[in-house]
């Protein structure tokens, strides 16, 4: 009777667990970019003088202004990576997104410049599904 009431136990906590563990969503990283419900990228240091918080913040504000251009909803709008110094940089209708250093790249087996080219793969997807009338082209 004891193994039996004891495995009972033992199966109710492990549901509990699997319950609980699905009731709460993953916790986005500070440096997570999402747009349309599509995570583009995870940013893991500030650069260009900003701090990590600065950084993910600008970025943020960039993509709420390609968000926000006038007549998106009937455009076609370019995309494009382009080599910036050692840099690269994600261009949307001529506003510099997200620029992606080598440090990005550290510990990736990519260069900067394809870490880019995947960043901006899932930006386009992102903004197309914020914008589904909106057409994109480029890179």
């Amino acid at each position: 009777m004891q193994h039996t009431t004891r495995g009972l136990v033992i199966s109710i906590i492990a549901v509990g667990s699997l319950v609980l563990g699905l009731a709460y969503p993953a916790l986005a990283d500070i440096g997570d970019i999402s747009v349309g419900g599509v995570w583009v990228c995870r940013i893991t240091r500030g650069a260009g003088g900003l701090s990590l918080e600065q950084r993910v913040a600008k970025i943020d504000r960039q993509i709420t202004e390609v968000l926000s251009i006038p007549g998106t909803d009937r455009r076609s709008l370019s995309v494009s990576v382009r080599p910036l110094g050692r840099s690269a940089a994600i261009v949307v209708a001529d506003i510099t997104v997200i620029t992606v250093t080598p440090e990005d790249a550290a510990g990736t087996p990519v260069a900067t410049m394809e870490l880019a080219r995947q960043w901006a793969r899932r930006l386009v997807a992102g903004l197309q599904r914020a914008l589904p009338s909106t057409t994109f082209h480029g890179f």
